[in-house]
């Protein structure tokens, strides 16, 4: 039998609470305090982004200050659990809705006025930061992770309280000191026999507190039709179970729970790459007790990743490590639209670590050592800088680097390290973000690539320049030359051929420019894959929305028609699944905040119009400007194209992009030329993501006509 103690102790621990929370109450009139009237409280001393203290009888109250007299803070409240009127929600919490959402577990990410928040009582600003000395996050996004948790979520004094949520929006953790203390407290109190009898009749009334819990879970579940639904406490017991059962550890620390990592009698270095799976579309109200016997099925686990909601809830998703390659490739196989509970379908493929950052708005007069000398001051890991020079000037670099970390913990790390607006080097605020990953192709694809990607032209070389250097060694090798901007792919009839001149013209000059000479690597199935989840690499979201249906073995399509193959390398491979595109209601009452475009994923923008726009924007370039011009073709159709100025990067060489081809319609010739821009502006990698984009674009004649210069 269970040892009921722990359980007892943390309900006993959230009854508690209700003295915390709960309102004085006026001599007298038998109401509650009125709060103090607008303006009582001086709000010109407060940012955007500070964390809020006010001092209360037992315990402080916390809130992040939103500007504008607006303060985001957690509360128990029943309302937002059994209404949706935001009206009533939005009112002051009485004691009444307090006390019953302690009692349901229940409570609310709220916005109040300085005023309502205080309630009269003295306020701290930031004073917890002291104790955070290195994890501080910037005010903007503190701000913005408080904005992005208003609403209803569940309340846990252990694990869920408004200490919890600002010690995560400003510091990127979610703790609880003041828990902590009282926990300690409580303790002390317990062990004390004089207070056997206090003792006694608090626990009497946890018990009655736990009995209407009960009651209230089980009405819900039962208007819900979907059975009893599992509590806290007994979340709780499983997982203790499971930890008896396996041995393995478990800790819940920066939005994810960790079990194992390593397992138990584990000797020597973690598991290599390859050998971690990416884990989507799994039940929000799942976790380890029941995810862990699965997964143990294709191997040992190493250690599983679940990420976890502030609420307490998974996110959806985890990753997996086994100790064996060949494990995990067994789990992708078994395992892949796996019905883990009836009519419910979980995804499972193969994960990489990203160890790569972007590094934008670089002064373009920077060398690679200098680059290489900044970050490794200011963040642990450097392996390497990756330094692209400029088109026109080989002394200069593109105002971007990437930098290469040991491992993706130490990249994420540096990733909160350098948040623009905490560092500036050489007295410039930078863009940092995850880097596209590199491509992983396996081997035996890359043994049969007869195709040289070469990199460090001059605008001015020429296609048939590129072809007649790589004809040198060995006269009629190579197939054709394909040029975009200041890099090349060169085609050779023959693998041996290509390898042979790889070696032999790998920094070489051309044009007086010394050039770069790897292997392509080939577009394939891999090549949709972009970077989430903090830097982790997996299938494109759109992938996890759309696995095969169970009962046709078919994929569903997304409202959009199946594009044609992309032809590279002289080879067709298959497109990449096609970006969801659907639409929702508006229920109402539904909160709609404002939100930036440039603060969203690429996977967000469907067109390459936008694509270009968030490109130049990343590279603090100036928008892209289109000029549209127009011409009549012989059977009297008006046939258009535009020309894209960028004003940041304009030289004499170049200083507008335009496409080879006239188009029909304005939409067209604006998507196309968009297409072209980017494909001379970015490396290898955009490339091959901008063929993945819309392939359909470069199979079709239907709409655009090819003119002569």
């Amino acid at each position: 039998m269970k040892n009921p103690v722990p359980q007892a102790a943390s309900l006993l621990l959230e009854k508690l609470m209700l003295l915390v929370h709960i309102r004085p109450l006026t001599a007298g009139s038998g109401g509650e305090t009125p709060p103090p009237a607008p303006g009582y409280y001086d709000t010109s001393c407060f940012k955007r982004g500070d964390l809020l203290e006010v001092p209360r009888t037992l315990f402080i109250h916390f809130g992040i200050y939103l500007g504008e007299n607006r303060v985001a803070h957690l509360m128990p409240d029943i309302l937002p659990s059994i209404t949706g009127d935001q009206r009533q929600i939005q009112q002051v919490v009485t004691n009444k809705r307090l006390i019953l959402g302690v009692i349901a577990r229940t409570a609310s990410v709220r916005v109040d006025t300085v005023e309502d928040f205080a309630y009269g009582g003295s306020i701290l600003v930031n004073h917890m930061d002291r104790l955070f000395e290195d994890q501080v996050l910037g005010s903007e996004e503190a701000a913005r992770r408080a904005e992005k948790l208003v609403g209803a979520t569940a309340y846990s004094l252990l694990w869920n309280n408004c200490e919890h949520f600002v010690t995560y929006c400003r510091y990127g953790a979610p703790v609880s000191f003041q828990t902590d203390k009282f926990c300690e407290t409580v303790k002390m109190i317990i062990r004390d026999q004089r207070s056997v009898l206090a003792s006694v009749l608090v626990g009497l009334a946890s018990i009655v507190c736990l009995a209407v819990a009960d009651m209230h879970e089980e009405n819900k579940a039962a208007a819900n039709g979907c059975g009893k639904i599992r509590s806290g406490a007994q979340n709780g017991a499983a997982l203790l179970a499971l930890m008896e059962k396996t041995g393995y550890s478990m800790v819940q620390q920066n939005g994810q729970r960790k079990f194992g990592g390593p397992p138990p009698g584990w000797e020597g270095p973690p598991p290599p790459r390859g050998c971690e799976v990416f884990v989507g579309k799994i039940p929000r109200d799942m976790y380890e007790d029941e995810l862990v016997p699965v997964f143990e099925r294709a191997g040992k686990i190493y250690e599983l990743r679940l990420m976890m909601e502030f609420s307490g809830e998974n996110r959806g998703y985890a990753f997996v490590m086994y100790t064996t390659k060949e494990e995990a490739q067994l789990a992708i196989k078994i395992l892949n639209n796996y019905e883990i509970r009836p009519g419910k379908f979980i995804g499972v493929c193969v994960s990489l670590d990203n160890c790569r950052l972007f590094i934008g708005a670089i002064p373009k007069d920077k060398k690679k050592e200098e680059i290489l000398n900044e970050m490794k001051k200011v963040t642990e890991g450097v392996v390497d800088v990756i330094v692209y020079p400029n088109a026109t000037d080989k002394t200069k670099n593109r105002g971007f680097a990437f930098v290469e970390y040991e491992s993706h913990r130490a990249a994420a790390m540096a990733r909160r390290r350098l948040i623009p607006g905490t560092f500036q080097p050489w007295g410039h605020t930078i863009q940092v973000d995850w880097a596209d990953p590199e491509k992983v192709v396996d081997d035996e694809t890359m043994q049969r690539v007869k195709v040289l990607y070469v990199r460090n032209l001059m605008i001015s070389t020429t296609e048939d320049k590129i072809k007649a250097e790589f004809n040198k060694f060995k006269p009629g090798v190579v197939e054709r030359v394909k040029k975009l901007r200041d890099y090349a792919f060169v085609h050779f009839f023959h693998r041996e051929d290509a390898v042979a001149a790889m070696s032999i013209m790998n920094g070489k000059c051309i044009d007086g420019a010394s050039i770069e000479v790897t292997l392509a690597k080939p577009v394939n199935k891999e090549s949709s894959w972009k970077p989430h989840f903090n830097g982790q690499i997996s299938p494109s979201s759109e992938n996890l929305l759309g696995f095969p249906n169970k009962e046709d073995g078919t994929q569903k399509s997304l409202g959009k028609p199946a594009s044609l193959s992309v032809r590279l390398n002289g080879q067709h491979s298959p497109s990449p699944p096609e970006v969801e595109r659907s639409t929702y209601p508006i229920f109402p009452g539904i909160k709609l905040s404002p939100i930036s475009m440039y603060s969203l994923k690429l996977s967000h923008f469907s067109s390459a119009v936008m694509h270009l726009d968030y490109f130049c924007h990343k590279n603090s370039w100036a928008p892209p400007e289109y000029c549209l011009y127009s011409t009549t073709s012989q059977d009297g159709k008006t046939l258009l194209v535009y020309k894209v100025f960028i004003s940041s990067i304009a030289d004499d060489s170049q200083s507008y992009f335009m496409p080879e081809k006239l188009c029909t319609t304005v939409e067209d010739a604006k998507e196309l030329a968009a297409q072209f821009t980017l494909l001379h502006l970015a490396p290898e990698q955009a490339y091959i993501t901008l063929l993945s984009l819309n392939a359909a674009w470069w199979d079709s004649k239907a709409n655009c006509t090819p003119y002569l210069v």
